[in-house]
């Protein structure tokens, strides 16, 4: 198994483990009609973009997971695409997703290390933050991440989700 910096061919696969990820692992959180929802093809709402630093995990050449991180000036619920960061202070963790079936092997814990060691090796910044789901709170407390203030994103038309901000500092 390995952690590896993700490819333009990994682009599909990496939205196809966020969406098989939410309708699977969030369902019990959220319900299959809002994850469903959440994921359908033409969801509006749903704003993937692969992120600033991307990675997948493979194991046997099958990727079973997936993360990235980006950089940015402030704490945003979704960060604008296309704004230019010139001093960035702080690293959003925006994805960490694990296929169904894959759950309770350590991929989580795995690829949050390897986020946090490539925001490390990379930039001078220590606060980082994250938006949690539901069912991913007492994980990213168990890293180290302390809670704030939930949100509800609309995340399809007429389907919102409540979400945790969450925040840690790097050593």
């Amino acid at each position: 198994m390995i952690i590896r910096p993700a490819q333009d061919a990994d682009l599909t696969r990496f939205e196809e483990i966020m969406k098989i990820s939410i309708a699977g692992i969030c369902a019990e959180a959220y319900g299959p009609e809002t994850t469903a929802a959440w994921v359908a093809d033409d969801n509006p709402a749903f704003h993937f973009r692969i992120p600033e630093f991307a990675f997948v995990t493979e194991d046997k050449g099958e990727i079973i997971a997936v993360g990235g991180w980006g950089q940015t000036d402030k704490v945003e619920l979704h960060p604008i695409g296309d704004r230019v960061i010139e001093a960035p202070t702080h690293a959003r963790i925006n994805a960490v997703y694990i296929k169904p079936g894959c759950e309770g092997r350590g991929l989580g814990r795995k690829m949050v290390a390897h986020l946090e060691a490539d925001i490390l090796s990379r930039t001078p910044l220590r606060a980082i933050y994250l938006w949690s789901t539901k069912n991913a709170i007492a994980f990213y407390q168990a890293m180290g991440f302390t809670g704030g203030t939930d949100e509800y994103p609309e995340v399809a038309p007429g389907f919102k989700i409540q979400i945790r901000y969450m925040w840690k500092t790097l050593g």
